[in-house]
């Protein structure tokens, strides 16, 4: 989890789902990952063995970004050590970043909210764009399982490199 302050955890709240269900603010790494049936202990040994190798990091949210999707997002800077990540995961596991659906190089993001409304879509960046930069420190990654429509659970805190 990370402390991005009150106004990004009110929002997220309110406009993502995957809040409401459990998934604290976070900087994507792998979405989908592997489906819970097929995850073995040895498959997020392996995972938590690539986490572990990547130095924790002090991070800064730093713009507001949409994607077409109507995901209103704040990009953290740098990025390229979570893109780096991002990468080793995919060739470890052979998936790409939302199933391939965005193009295989991962675009890193905290997803703030989604939202049809391109006027509410707006207010939200203004908003935002008053509160960035944010900065803060990556020190874990967690596996996470579930769905929106029910509930989002740990199933492994894995620790980044001191």
């Amino acid at each position: 989890m990370l402390n991005v302050g009150q106004l990004v955890r009110d929002l997220r709240m309110q406009y993502d789902p995957s809040a409401a269900a459990g998934i604290p603010p976070h900087v994507t790494l792998m979405f989908p990952f592997i489906p819970p049936r097929d995850l073995t202990e040895p498959t997020i040994d392996t995972l938590e063995k690539l986490i572990s190798r990547t130095r924790a990091l002090q991070f800064s949210l730093t713009r507001v970004n949409e994607f077409e999707q109507g995901v209103v997002y704040l990009e953290p800077e740098p990025a390229e050590p979570f893109a780096e990540l991002t990468r080793e995961i995919s060739r470890q596991f052979g998936i790409l970043p939302f199933g391939g659906d965005f193009g295989e190089e991962p675009v890193t993001h905290l997803t703030v909210a989604i939202v049809e409304s391109a006027a509410t879509r707006q207010q939200l960046v203004n908003q935002l764009g008053a509160e960035v930069p944010i900065v803060i420190r990556a020190e874990e990654a967690w596996l996470m399982v579930g769905t929106n429509g029910t509930t989002w659970n740990i199933v492994r805190q894995m620790r980044f490199r001191d």
